[in-house]
């Protein structure tokens, strides 16, 4: 307090106060929230970085949590007020197997043959029912000698994950509807659909891809960003230019947190961004192009010679079964910035016991517990977390279009800067090849440049 003593009466003038710390992260993070709700979420993600380094993780982790819960808050309300159903995320299509032989699921009944005269019918040679020929064409003389029949090769087994038992009440729910098809072939090589797996949220849906690793390779790209530690190696952020051509590029997806949410290692193609965690789930690309997801050390062991492995967070699903840590709401499980427990966008990824299947996972208002029941339900035998909240969690399937390579998204949502890994990106992503023993691409074929 500082006196006036030139006058008669002194005046004391009170000193001024020292801005609070406490009120100052308040009023920011105030003022980040009407950003949020007046840009959007997705147009405001970007707006969440620098504001970390202004008022630290833990702060803006606060405000996004807040912000969340206050949206998942609006949205069970207008549901139980009618204002808003659940729904169907795309209009699968139908499509019709332009196939000569009936297949007969399992455990469905036996269909009926309808047997007409055969003197209406005309003498045809099937090769597919080589008793039918015989009874059908005219026997030839006793001494001529018969031709022999030609012997049908088998048709191999198109491969489709087997149908979903269905969470929620929408129509279409676990079943499978081809996704992405082979470039030269047609038959899917990918395939998607969806699950409700909150039954306190029916208005959560998760999309779910399911990849073919016998027709398809994964391959993972260090950010130009992240993750790196400030002064540390990166990456280049872009898709390998023997790759980033048409017949061969099949899709892309997000990776995992960027540094400064757990540290969580990352490398390929050699360069190791930041080191591995022990006990971390990894998924890991070996030398042969097989997939493994498990925990580093264990599952994953560090002197294999792999060819990139990326970390984040904790397992999700092990062993079939959802692990005890999507129960442990702690940020250093799932990351510096986000809980378990908070509804949010998320994305997964998880590898069939068989080691044949590839999933991806992405949807809003999910948590750990119904994101690894999405896992579970989809028959996930391994299944770890990627990257969280809107815009980061992206997934494209990429075709050509006139001269160029062009993205498009599996959900509506995820619309903006569609073709975000077509170019340099910042952080890091995974995409999707024909394997080599699958490509038919002539030796001239073009390499696209993203736009």
């Amino acid at each position: 307090m500082t006196t006036l003593t030139h006058l008669k009466r002194p005046i004391f003038v009170p000193a001024p106060r020292k801005a609070s710390p406490r009120l100052f992260t308040v009023g920011v993070g105030l003022l980040f929230l009407l950003l949020l709700f007046k840009l959007g979420l997705s147009s405001a993600a970007h707006l969440a970085d620098p504001l970390r380094q202004l008022i630290g993780n833990e702060a803006v982790a606060q405000m996004e949590s807040w912000l969340f819960a206050a949206q998942d808050g609006a949205k069970q309300l207008a549901y139980a007020a009618g204002l808003a159903e659940p729904a169907v995320p795309w209009q699968a299509a139908v499509v019709v197997s332009p196939t000569t032989i009936p297949t007969v699921l399992p455990n469905s009944p036996t269909p009926t043959a309808t047997t007409q005269p055969l003197a209406t019918v005309q003498p045809i040679i099937v090769i597919e029912n080589e008793a039918a020929v015989r009874e059908s064409v005219t026997p030839l003389p006793a001494t001529a000698t018969p031709m022999p029949s030609p012997t049908p090769s088998p048709s191999p087994t198109p491969w489709q994950p087997a149908a979903l038992s269905p969470l929620g009440s929408l129509a279409g729910e676990g079943a499978w509807s081809p996704y992405i098809l082979h470039p030269n072939r047609g038959e899917a090589v990918a395939y998607r659909t969806f699950l409700q797996p909150d039954e306190e949220r029916p208005f959560t849906v998760v999309a779910v891809v399911a990849f073919d690793l016998t027709a398809v390779d994964l391959n993972f790209v260090l950010g130009s960003e992240e993750p790196s530690l400030p002064g540390g190696a990166r990456g280049n952020g872009r898709i390998a230019s023997t790759d980033n051509m048409a017949g061969k590029l099949l899709a892309a997806f997000n990776g995992g947190f960027m540094a400064t949410h757990g540290e969580y290692g990352a490398m390929a193609d050699g360069l190791e961004v930041l080191p591995p965690k022990e006990g971390l789930a990894t998924v890991a690309i070996g030398q042969d192009g097989r997939i493994h997801i498990g925990r580093w050390g264990e599952d994953i062991l560090p002197d294999n010679d792999w060819l990139a492995w990326r970390q984040n967070a904790r397992l999700v699903v092990e062993d079939g079964a959802i692990t005890a840590e999507t129960e442990t709401n702690s940020l250093s499980y799932w990351s510096g910035s986000i809980n378990g427990e908070v509804v949010t966008w998320r994305s997964g990824l998880g590898l069939s016991a068989d080691g044949r299947t590839l999933f991806y996972f992405a949807g809003p208002s999910l948590n750990m517990p119904t994101l690894g029941r999405a896992m579970v339900t989809a028959g996930v035998n391994q299944g770890m977390l990627l990257d969280i909240n809107p815009y980061w969690v992206h997934f494209t399937t990429i075709h050509q279009e006139q001269e160029s390579l062009t993205a498009e998204p599996l959900l509506d949502e995820m619309e903006q800067h569609v073709d975000r890994f077509l170019r340099m990106y910042a952080r890091d992503f995974f995409y999707v090849t024909l394997s080599a023993a699958e490509q038919d691409v002539p030796a001239d074929d073009a390499h696209y440049n993203s736009k």
